[in-house]
């Protein structure tokens, strides 16, 4: 059965010495899908002086980065880079143009470092920053620190949120199982007086487990019961305790406010896991469509999976 091809990745790096690990995360990728990857190298503005007066103080910032990217680049291959490793050099603020290219250009994945450095910006605005960048992606993003999947991906973990509609984290959880013949681990929490199996978390998870089996992948639930605990904390914390490669977080796809619970559950992950984080992007109606190369009938999963059953 064919399956989701990551063709083109975009990948920001600092060229600080924390680059490499998101590097070597979209090398993996390159070799286990074929990908192009797209090297970034974002060169802060000096003072904030507009480039239509410094035409010639903008093309010299770009062209000392492309050295230092070039640079950069050869030491990962021995002097000489593949044609479908692409270097590219942009002057600006590193926010706005990742968020410009990653929204605007036909990228299937965004995998930056969750500690670059960023020049001009705090410490504490660092992970703000990465929940922007996730925010405003049209595509997902896999957020590393100081792990990446070297040995590759053989288990997946995901965090299920009850209190949203979970047809898009279905989907990929479906998506990635396929793509690295992963066992897929839900994870669920349970923080109120009630028996396991009248629960939400447990109804929705078996849900879940479900499909995700009636497609061939194999699929196990743990409930974290924690009563009186917020969801968030059990979550994070069942999630310190269970072995996997890679994350899987629904991301901001379908929130209506912001400082959500939801949302606060990425950002707690973001800040507490050592693990690759694969985030969803933005809600795009046609993305998955347009870019699964797979079956009419994983494409359309979506269709099979009662609407009702997953709107908890």
């Amino acid at each position: 059965m064919k399956t989701y091809r990551f063709k083109r990745i975009l990948v920001p790096v600092s060229l600080a010495v924390e680059s490499t690990t998101a590097f070597k995360q979209a090398l993996y990728f390159r070799k286990k899908f074929g990908a192009e990857i797209v090297l970034l190298h974002v060169v802060q503005k000096i003072g904030g002086i507009s480039n239509v007066f410094q035409p010639k103080l903008k093309d010299s910032l770009q062209g000392r980065g492309m050295v230092r990217l070039i640079r950069f680049t050869k030491m990962h291959f021995r002097g000489r880079i593949p044609d479908d490793v692409k270097l590219r050099v942009e002057v600006g603020n590193y926010l706005n143009i990742i968020n410009s290219i990653s929204s605007s250009e036909n990228f299937d994945l965004v995998i930056l470092n969750r500690s670059n450095r960023i020049e001009g910006l705090s410490e504490r605005f660092k992970t703000n920053s990465i929940d922007q960048i996730i925010r405003e992606s049209r595509c997902p993003v896999i957020s590393v620190n100081d792990r990446w999947t070297g040995s590759g991906i053989r288990n997946i973990l995901v965090p299920v949120d009850i209190s949203r509609q979970s047809r898009d984290l279905l989907n990929w959880s479906i998506i990635l199982g396929k793509a690295f013949n992963a066992k897929i681990k839900l994870l669920a929490a349970l923080t109120v007086n009630i028996e396991l199996k009248r629960s939400l978390a447990y109804k929705k998870s078996q849900i879940m487990k479900h499909y995700i089996e009636r497609e061939g992948i194999d699929c196990t639930v743990s409930i974290v019961e924690k009563e009186n605990f917020g969801k968030n904390d059990a979550l994070v914390e069942g999630a310190k305790k269970t072995p996997a490669d890679i994350l899987l977080i629904q991301g901001f796809q379908d929130l209506m406010f912001s400082h959500s619970q939801s949302e606060r559950l990425l950002v707690e992950f973001l800040q507490n896991s050592s693990r690759p984080i694969f985030s969803l992007g933005v809600k795009d109606e046609g993305f998955v469509a347009n870019l699964l190369t797979m079956s009419k009938k994983q494409v359309n999963i979506s269709d099979r999976i009662s609407s009702k059953a997953l709107r908890w």
